[in-house]
């Protein structure tokens, strides 16, 4: 076999194997949940200047200003992965280049390998791959933006217990939301934080930026606890026993969903194992099978 032809193939696996690692969800970070019990810095590090970000940053950053209206970025996932629009648009035009000369690299390596394909395919599949390598990163982003709400949704469950139990020490709705987020730590509890100090130099009730918090992000939670409180701020209403109740409900939500997260990969694991079990039936049954056969 041509040597040419096994660098083709590598070529070939390698990028098939990039794309696969791209589509499937990645293991958490360990060393980054460890940071954040350790009360490591804050998820999202401040911008850093616009002079001292690379170069492709800063073009993939023109290019979402100039082509917002073509392009909707889901801005609300950008901003709760703390990923940057230009680095987002950057990843998008490089994997869609990628993409699109792909084809044409492996068309000359086999080209050099003794097979003439000509021009056709290259240039029917660059642009399909193009198109497709395009949406790799949203699929990343979406993946990666639905476990970090999921991990908010669980802190402001926490939030909404310790809430509860500021209002039934008998302190105010405005106390009872910023007391908790000021002594608890994680980057969620840092955004609330952030969230309640906008509303107060807003000049807006604290559940007002609780709200807004919620909405930014998709943590509807963070919403119930706003709505709850802003009963008990207007009529000075007892919401021990709801706030209590809505979280209680929100863990068993979570619980479930844990729980069909940890069937599925149970379940996911049947087909490797039978085809396991398969391969290593046929390896025993071959020898057997053979002298069968020649007999």
């Amino acid at each position: 076999m041509s040597p040419y032809a096994l660098l083709a193939g590598a070529i070939l696996g390698a990028g098939l194997a990039l794309l696969l690692r791209e589509l499937i969800p990645a293991p958490p970070d360990l060393g980054a949940v460890l940071e954040r019990i350790d009360a490591a810095p804050a998820r999202r590090e401040p911008d850093a200047p616009a002079e001292a970000a690379p170069w492709w940053e800063r073009a993939g950053t023109a290019a979402a200003d100039r082509f917002a209206t073509v392009l909707r970025l889901p801005l609300r996932d950008l901003d709760l992965t703390g990923q940057s629009p230009g680095n987002f648009v950057a990843a998008k035009t490089a994997m869609a280049a990628g993409g699109l000369l792909l084809p044409s690299l492996l068309t000359a390596i086999l080209v050099l390998g003794g097979w003439d394909l000509g021009l056709t395919v290259p240039a029917l599949t660059g642009p399909a791959i193009a198109a497709a390598a395009w949406f790799v990163p949203d699929l990343a982003l979406r993946d990666k933006a639905k476990r970090a709400r999921e991990e908010a949704t669980t802190a402001v469950v926490a939030y909404m217990e310790l809430v509860a139990m500021e209002r039934a020490s008998d302190a105010g709705a405005a106390d009872a939301l910023e007391r908790p987020a000021d002594v608890a730590d994680g980057w969620v509890f840092r955004r609330i934080q952030q969230a309640l100090l906008r509303a107060r130099l807003d000049r807006e009730p604290p559940w007002e930026g609780l709200r807004a918090f919620g909405r930014d992000t998709g943590v509807t939670a963070a919403e119930d606890i706003a709505d709850i409180v802003s009963i008990s701020g207007r009529d000075g209403a007892a919401i021990y026993e709801t706030l209590r109740a809505r979280s209680e409900s929100l863990a068993g939500e979570l619980a479930a969903a844990e729980q069909a997260r940890a069937n599925a990969a149970t379940e996911s694991m049947a087909v490797p194992v039978t085809l396991l079990s398969m391969v290593l039936l046929a390896y025993f049954a071959f020898p057997a099978l053979i002298r069968i056969f020649l007999m």
